[in-house]
């Protein structure tokens, strides 16, 4: 999991991430400065996404704005939320094609792994 932040974290893009499963950090990449926005995140997109799944919906993406810093939580799988952290000025839609190409390389490599 901590390769993934590794391709997740990106200059100018996504400043530092981490990865939820259910209500815990699995692993993360947040800094000292920034470990009150980790919070934050574990604490609403985990209710989200539980929210999100006892109704059955389709939503997988959410956001939301801290100061000058933007959070945002994409489903990965039914309890696996990844967290990405940016700044507030930074494009929404390249972090969520940033995120979606990490998306089909992690699945690409768990396809790989199965068939291996």
């Amino acid at each position: 999991m901590s390769d993934l932040l590794g391709s997740v974290d990106k200059e100018g893009l996504v400043l530092c991430s981490c990865v939820l499963k259910g209500k815990q950090v699995v692993t993360s990449s947040f800094g000292k400065k920034v470990r009150n926005h980790e919070t934050i995140a574990k604490q609403t997109f985990s209710y989200i996404f539980l929210n999100v799944s006892k109704h059955k919906s389709k939503h997988n993406e959410a956001h939301l704005e801290i100061g000058d810093k933007r959070l945002s939580g994409f489903l990965l799988k039914a309890d696996t939320v990844l967290v990405c952290l940016s700044d507030k000025e930074t494009s929404v839609t390249q972090v969520r094609a940033h995120i979606k190409q990490i998306q089909s390389k992690v699945l690409q490599a768990e396809v790989e792994r199965m068939l291996a």
